[in-house]
């Protein structure tokens, strides 16, 4: 059985462990915080708690504490159809819990590549 999965992302090589049991604290905090992830039927949920101050919750700066905890569920909807759900919560900063909610859609072409995403230079 697997202990945990691993996340690429093209965007600047960021790299997420999610462990399928519960970690405990995260021996450091990152920008991607520490996450933990299960089953509920068909959706997969991850729990991210541990982030570090560089943490974009948007592209406006929108701010958090490092009580920021971040739950996601991904639903797989159909074989080229996911649903995404994420609740964020931080009581020193949110008077509540809000969520985003967004299709993801799976397009791939015939030639389609991951790129690799580097700033260089004036970053």
């Amino acid at each position: 059985m697997k202990k945990q999965y691993f996340l690429h992302f093209e965007y600047a090589g960021a790299v997420r462990n999610i462990y399928l049991e519960d970690p405990g604290p995260a021996p450091v905090d990152s920008w991607m915080g520490q996450s933990w992830g299960y089953w509920e039927g068909d959706t997969f949920v991850i729990e991210a708690s541990g982030f570090n101050g560089q943490t974009w919750l948007d592209r406006s700066g929108n701010f958090h504490s490092e009580e920021l905890k971040v739950t996601e569920r991904y639903t797989l909807m159909n074989p080229y159809t996911m649903n995404y759900e994420a609740t964020i919560e931080d009581e020193k900063v949110f008077t509540r819990p809000w969520k985003i909610s967004m299709t993801l859609y799976k397009r791939v072409g015939k030639d389609a590549q991951l790129q690799q995403f580097k700033c260089v230079g004036v970053c």
